[in-house]
Formats: structure tokens, sequence, C-alpha cells
């Protein structure tokens, strides 16, 4: 009976440890611009965006080391873009600035990716920024 216990206990310990490895990826950038041409042109602040959305990764981790360091991999992209455009139209501007991107992951991702284990890596990406228009 001790031995069925002791296999239940180093099985849940293994299904922690995996869940909380599963989830060990965030990245921040701060200080980016966006659409903005640097010609000595002037811009006047607009409006400030605040934007979260839920992002996809597919393999990664493995034995090569699929997308888990590769910063370069594409899984925000369009996210981040499509949030940054849709803003600027939004207040009528010419470009962000400050923009600052966070992506990591929350709990449940961490379940959903240690399930898959790490197939599947749900993330969470969030844009903030500042709208800027040109000063004529």
């Amino acid at each position: 009976m001790a031995k069925k216990y002791l296999k239940l206990g180093i099985l849940a310990c293994l299904l922690v440890l995996g869940f909380g490895l599963a989830g060990c990826t965030s990245f921040q950038a701060s200080g980016l611009q966006m659409g903005l041409v640097i010609n000595g042109q002037k811009y006047e602040k607009v409006g400030d965006f605040s934007e979260k959305e839920w992002t996809n990764k597919f393999l990664g981790w493995g034995f090569n080391g699929g997308t888990l360091f590769n910063l370069s991999s594409n899984a925000t992209e369009p996210e981040v873009r499509d949030a940054v455009e849709k803003n600027i139209r939004k207040f009528g501007g010419d470009g962000a600035i400050d923009v600052r991107i966070k992506y990591g992951s929350n709990p449940l991702q961490w379940i959903l990716t240690g399930l898959t284990m790490g197939i599947w890596m749900p993330g969470t990406v969030t844009v903030n920024g500042t709208i800027v228009k040109a000063i004529n």
C-alpha cells in the first residue's frame, strides 16, 4: 500500500514539475516605435493604448530547441502588428512610440502546454504604447 502512495506521489511531483517548466518562457521589449518617419518631423501625442491577445506557438520545445528560445519565431508578430496598426487608425495617428511588448503565460496555458508536451504552447502577448500624429 505504501508503494502505491509513493508512486502516486512521485507521479504528482513529476506532473507539477512538468507543468511548471512548461510555462517558463517570457519575453519583454520596450521603447519600440512603428510607422514614424525620422527626418526632423515633430509629433504630438494623441492617445495611449493597451491590448492583450492570446497567442499560439507550435512545437514550443523539442529535441532541436523548437521555438522556446527563438525570439524571431512569429508567434506574436501578427497580433502585435495588428494591435499597433488598429490603434494608430483608431486615434487618427501617424505612428506609435514607447511601444512595450510583453509575452508570457498563465497557469491555464502552462497546463495546456504540459498536456501537449510542448507541441502546443499558448501564451499571452500584451502591447502598450503611445500614438502620435505629425505636426505640420
